[in-house]
């Protein structure tokens, strides 16, 4: 499962999250869920980032980061295709094509958080014994987990991790159940999430298109729920759920 263990950390939604008053301009930015196959099931690679780092330090990702100008690419995924890829490399020592890269979904950072991205996330196979090697500066180890151990870890405090990165957890968990996980994620439209923050003295609430409350910011509101919700550095995903 795992390069080394993981210890309990709990940290403030502050700590995983820095936020502005200041409308910031959101940068584009590239996401490899990078998922291999093992006689138990399917596993994906988790990157953990340096304590050291002004943002997000000792958080657990997956590979990637923002799209650069010498990216090839005739759109806006394609480019983002070819930086998944430059990223993936670099920070995991792992080489895959653009091309093999699969559009997953796509979040836009909600305009509360100072650093802002617009990031597509490609989701991308291996074979079982692929060797990963991380830069030892940015990236400082990584671990092999099946989804729901993932959550589970980060649910014990564990796991420190962002919503994006919790949330895509739980679609390859769901998916991992079709009889093809590319299929599936190649059939659908990439769901796309701009969240919307709901803070309150102990919590925060991330509000996600088809949520009753997304537009009025009511949680009370009755209806579809669709949203992540996140005290003490500990998140939880409620997937969408019409309700009448």
């Amino acid at each position: 499962m795992s390069m080394s263990n993981a210890c309990p950390v709990r940290r403030s939604p502050s700590a995983v999250l820095e936020f502005s008053g200041e409308v910031q301009p959101a940068s584009p930015a590239a996401t490899a869920i990078v998922v291999r196959e093992i006689p138990s099931g399917v596993e994906v690679l988790l990157l953990r980032r340096s304590d050291a780092l002004k943002h997000m330090p000792g958080i657990w990702v997956f590979p990637g980061g923002k799209v650069e100008l010498d990216d090839d690419g005739h759109d806006e995924i394609a480019r983002a295709c070819t930086a998944a890829s430059r990223e993936l490399e670099e920070e995991a020592g792992i080489a895959i094509a653009p091309a093999a890269m699969m559009p997953f979904s796509h979040w836009l950072t909600p305009t509360v958080v100072k650093r802002r991205f617009a990031t597509w996330f490609f989701l991308a196979r291996v074979g079982e014994a692929a060797a990963v090697q991380v830069d030892g500066l940015e990236i400082v180890d990584y671990q092999w987990w099946k989804p729901a151990d993932a959550v589970a870890a980060h649910h014990r405090g564990a796991l420190p991790m962002t919503p994006p990165t919790l949330v895509s957890l739980h679609d390859i968990e769901a998916l991992a159940n079709c009889p093809s996980l590319e299929a599936a994620v190649q059939e659908r439209e990439a769901p796309r999430f701009f969240p919307k923050v709901i803070r309150e003295s102990d919590r925060m609430v991330f509000l996600y298109p088809g949520d009753a409350a997304y537009d009025s910011g009511d949680l009370d509101q009755s209806g579809s729920v669709h949203r992540t919700i996140g005290a003490a550095g500990i998140f939880s995903y409620v997937p969408r759920a019409d309700v009448p």
